[in-house]
């Protein structure tokens, strides 16, 4: 099944992470008529209501409505509309379908596939018309975007600013809490930017999203300025009004880095003899470093006493599933495995692109249009049911009928919030820690689009996950067994230290999720 192919979380960001650097970009673009970009937009449009299932859910469960949105972006379209204008009148049309999948194609993305997808014949286009495309991110690169950066992080329900910096000669502490922006209540404001920010990432246990980077459009600048207004730990206000073309001094130099991909080298692994516990950190779904795991756990076993074995996934954005079910094999008792249910919708363009139609879903063992679980109410899907076996036990496996502990923050994605999904449904898989706060579940190779007359090329999700739900709010599908969330004084230390964060010394006395581990494992 070619669902379950995943893309990892760098892809999905990368247009937000492009350079800061922001410059009065003069439009030297390839143009296209009034009628054309009304034509394109309703192109745009259409494909994503015939391709994005998540579109639906966010209407039912998130009440966001792509469709009103995308007729209000429509009707800023005018016979004077640049196309500059035009390009982030299509941007923000992606942005208010909320799916990290579903977003323009960046430069980095675009040189994938160059050399892997169209080769495969995987997409519609050749090279030659991809050249639009690169002139259309850099413009993008330059014109939507501000220059500051804060280093906000979102923790226990607010936004905090994690170091201390100074701006025109004023000097603000560090873990200020923010409370508002442009004269209105933080929670408020970010709220507003669906068209803006995509995906804002959505707290459930408040029920409200939020974006760390919400600062990042530079349309939120009015007449060039951003008001923000933040209190110290004593309840001291502080106003920064700052440009969008600014920047601040940091006091502190960031050591660490906290998100996505955030461990860049490979492998990490040791053994604490007193807990007896064998700890392996990940940094990607990459097979060969699941290999790396599986020598190291092996010798390990030969050396030592293992009672329980930690496999930390903190910053893991994913890629392939075949990665954990290397080393897993080796010491799991049982199968991991689900009946998977995912729903896809039934539009025209999908029954033609994956060649099927009402009779070959009816006659399909595997395809169905009653899936026998909760399914949302918009839109017209078909689904696919089938057990599938993540990781199967080897023919020899390691003595070991102990915990296996998964540490996680939320910046997990694909295959590692899959591993997290895993931990949930099975009794020797324990998971510790924050709860990744994006739309989880399969997801499929997603479907690369090119539009007619601009040549703009943009990717949309097909598919949205349906397994062991009970309600149409369980789509969201990402859990966590025993969450610990880190403080913002934590998350100082934890970004600032010279120590090894994954070290065995910060392990065992500063880290709150390693900390988990040894109290269950006292408690065993």
């Amino acid at each position: 099944m070619k669902y379950l192919v995943l893309i990892v979380i760098s892809l999905l960001l990368a247009d937000c992470h492009l350079a800061k650097a922001q410059v009065n970009s003069k439009e030297d673009l390839p143009k296209i008529s009034y009628p054309e970009m009304l034509s394109e937009h309703d192109s745009l449009v259409s494909y994503i209501k015939q391709t994005s299932p998540v579109i639906y859910y966010n209407k039912e469960v998130r009440h966001i409505d792509f469709s009103q949105y995308a007729r209000e972006l429509k009707k800023k379209i005018t016979p004077k509309t640049t196309m500059g204008e035009y390009l982030q009148i299509i941007k923000k049309t992606l942005n208010v379908a909320q799916d990290g999948h579903t977003s323009q194609l960046n430069s980095t993305l675009l040189d994938i596939v160059k050399k892997y997808w169209i080769p495969a014949k995987l997409v519609s286009f050749d090279s030659a018309s991809t050249v639009n495309m690169y002139e259309y991110v850099k413009y993008l690169k330059e014109a939507y975007y501000a220059k500051p950066e804060l280093n906000l992080t979102y923790t226990s329900g607010e936004y905090y600013n994690l170091f201390a910096f100074s701006y025109k000669g004023k000097s603000y502490p560090s873990g200020m809490k923010l409370l508002s922006c442009n004269g209105k209540n933080i929670h408020d404001f970010v709220k507003t930017l669906t068209a803006l920010v995509s995906p804002l990432r959505w707290d459930r246990v408040r029920n409200r999203v939020y974006d760390e980077n919400f600062y990042w459009p530079a349309e939120i600048y009015k007449n060039g300025m951003l008001r923000l207004v933040f209190a110290d730990k004593n309840e001291n206000r502080h106003q920064l009004n700052i440009g969008k073309q600014d920047t601040v001094t940091y006091h502190t130099k960031k050591k660490n880095e906290y998100g996505y991909f955030s461990q860049t080298d490979t492998v990490i692994t040791h053994y604490f003899e007193k807990a007896g516990v064998f700890y392996a950190k990940i940094p990607a779904m990459r097979e060969e470093l699941g290999d790396t795991i599986k020598r190291r756990m092996v010798a390990a076993f030969y050396r030592h006493k293992v009672k329980s074995i930690v496999i930390d996934i903190r910053g893991n954005g994913g890629g392939s599933d075949n990665t954990y079910s290397k080393f897993l094999s080796k010491i799991v008792q049982d199968t991991l495995k689900k009946k998977v249910v995912v729903a896809r919708n039934f539009s025209p363009y999908i029954q033609a692109h994956y060649h099927i139609n009402k009779d070959s879903v009816s006659k399909s063992a595997t395809y169905t249009f009653d899936p026998g679980v909760p399914t949302l109410k918009s839109g017209n899907m078909y689904f696919i049911r089938q057990d599938f076996d993540f990781v199967v036990p080897d023919s020899v496996t390691l003595p070991f009928d102990g915990k296996i502990y998964v540490l996680q923050d939320k910046f997990i994605y694909s295959s590692a919030s899959n591993l997290s999904s895993l931990a949930k449904n099975s009794e020797q898989l324990v998971s510790i820690g924050e709860t990744p706060d994006l739309l989880g579940g399969l997801q499929a190779s997603t479907l690369m689009i090119m539009l007619p007359y601009s040549k703009f090329i943009f990717r949309v999700e097909p598919q949205i996950d349906l397994t062991d739900i009970k309600r149409v709010d369980d789509i969201f599908q990402n859990h966590v067994e025993y969450p610990v969330q880190y403080t913002i004084e934590h998350l100082y230390l934890r970004t600032t230290t010279k120590e090894d964060i994954y070290g065995k010394d910060f392990l065992q006395k500063h880290d709150p999720m390693f900390a988990k581990v040894l109290e269950l494992e006292q408690k065993k």
